[in-house]
């Protein structure tokens, strides 16, 4: 068979290329936006990204003992051989691609092993095409051959030099951390809510599968303790339970009963297409706002009926993710009116974003109790919203709250990146467990003691809930280095590094 000509080869390896970009191609012509067109693709590379991570060991000897089989078993004179690894090679530089475009907007580069791995398939797949280079100074006839050879393994290169350490498992590996075991087995049920016509009519289509509802989890605890109520909600198209189990789950296993309301954010009212964004002081004028907490408002009033009598609403926790960290504004205006939380109270707002501007959903904060307890955290790589809304909710909320900026910090493996996804169940890795997870727990046992009298065991959860270096410490990596320690301010709009944030109008 005659081998073809370069210029097949070429086409052939931009057909592979395309193929990579074939799936959110389809799904930006059906209608999706860029975001929603990538995201099924950013799943599975962290799937892939961490199955690497988990199985590094297997993965580096599989490419060393591929590797070197290439080297020995090299240039193939199959020509459908060389095309399929021609084609292979453009497959790859187009999964590279799609993979750096997600690691700008997501990933921040949190994952090292999936271009090292792309690495060592090009190297191995130019050894199949073109096979060990030769000496170009010693050929004339195939000289672009021989150049296109030495750029891809200089490329291969460049690519599996930054996680050879990582992959071969010499890089240091972050601090592990126990946190306390779950005191309570939990009970989980799904209640479906009146979704009210009003906010079902004008619902879109990304959230077309989901039946809204409230997951209570319910803690097995004895019948002559009391039982907190704490109110999560979700992030912007994100209402699976599935993202915040752990989240949920945490916090259950401390005592606390924890109702997660799932809310309509895919809705288009009258408005949507004519108004002009404006962000402030930790507010937008989006016209959503208002059908969202329709929903929300049905969600908490059927959640009343559900736990009648079976917890302590004056002893309550509000938070969310997100949007939902917004929206949780408008939950605890509700609780306070309500007389929830009023004995003890937490709130926890998680990378945050906006809360309504319009003049009836503002919040009333007169009757935060003493006991009173909140964070708000932001993410040093969080590329999804600015951490200006952060500090405009610390600042509402008053005196006693802390703004947390949680580091990242790549000096190991796995590289410990704060994204704007640190709370997902998703990508619960050390980072989170350090910055995040340390808090629930201690957040849901300090509510959890105050509502039963627990003087001595709510005192020292209290402790670990304010600034200090205990709240501060992220612990050390395996070769005695400091992780970067969480940065808390007492009021941040003041502050050197947000201080910008005090004239801050959005992007």
């Amino acid at each position: 068979m005659e081998m073809p000509k370069s210029k097949y080869f070429a086409i052939i390896a931009v057909a592979g290329f395309v193929i990579a970009f074939i799936e959110p191609i389809i799904l930006l012509l059906l209608g999706d936006d860029l975001g929603g067109a990538f995201w099924p693709m950013a799943i599975r590379t962290l799937e892939l990204t961490l199955y690497l991570r988990e199985n590094r060991s297997l993965v580096f000897a599989l490419t060393i003992i591929l590797t070197l089989t290439a080297l020995v078993y090299n240039r193939s004179e199959n020509p459908v051989s060389i095309m399929l690894a021609t084609f292979s090679v453009g497959l790859v530089f187009g999964l590279l691609v799609v993979f750096k475009l997600l690691d700008m907007a997501y990933m921040r580069g949190a994952f090292v092993l999936l271009p090292t791995l792309y690495g060592f398939l090009i190297l191995i797949l130019s050894f199949k095409i073109y096979g060990i280079p030769k000496n170009i100074l010693k050929s004339n006839k195939k000289r672009f051959s021989i150049i296109c050879n030495y750029i891809l393994v200089i490329f291969a290169i460049f690519l599996i030099t930054p996680g050879l350490q990582a992959i071969s498992g010499l890089a240091p590996h972050p601090p592990e951390i126990d946190l306390p075991s779950s005191n309570y087995s939990i009970e989980l049920t799904r209640y479906e809510y009146p979704m009210p016509e009003e906010v079902q009519k004008i619902r879109g289509e990304i959230e077309g599968d989901i039946d809204f509802s409230i997951y209570l989890a319910q803690p097995e605890v004895d019948s002559n303790k009391e039982i907190p109520l704490a109110i999560i909600l979700h992030g912007f198209a994100n209402p699976g339970y599935s993202s915040y189990t752990d989240w949920v789950e945490t916090l259950a296993s401390r005592g606390i009963s924890v109702a997660y309301i799932q809310y309509p954010s895919d809705v288009w009212p009258d408005g949507h297409d004519t108004y002009v964004l404006h962000e402030e002081d930790g507010m937008s004028n989006h016209p959503f706002h208002v059908p969202r907490t329709v929903a929300i408002y049905s969600a908490l009033e059927y959640l009343e009926e559900l736990i009648d009598g079976k917890v302590n609403t004056d002893f309550l926790l509000v938070g969310g993710h997100s949007l939902g960290a917004g929206y949780s504004f408008i939950v605890l205006d509700w609780a306070l009116e309500k007389g929830w939380g009023s004995d003890s109270l937490v709130v926890d707002l998680e990378a945050p974003y906006a809360r309504p501007v319009q003049e009836d959903l503002q919040v009333d904060l007169s009757l935060i109790p003493e006991n009173f307890v909140a964070h708000v955290a932001v993410s040093e790589d969080d590329m999804s919203v600015s951490d200006c809304f952060g500090v405009h909710h610390q600042q509402l909320l008053g005196p006693k709250a802390l703004l947390l900026e949680i580091p990242s910090d790549r000096h190991g493996f796995p590289r410990l990146v704060a994204s704007h996804y640190l709370q997902a169940t998703e990508t619960h890795d050390t980072l989170a467990d350090w910055g995040f997870y340390r808090r629930v727990v201690s957040q849901g046992d300090w509510l959890f003691s105050m509502a039963n009298n627990d003087t001595y065991n709510a005192d020292l959860a209290f402790g670990t809930l304010q600034n200090n270096d205990d709240a501060r410490y992220m612990g050390e990596w395996s070769d005695g280095k400091s992780v970067k320690q969480i940065d808390i301010y007492d009021n941040a709009i003041n502050s050197s590094q947000f201080k910008y944030c005090s004239t801050w109008t959005g992007p």
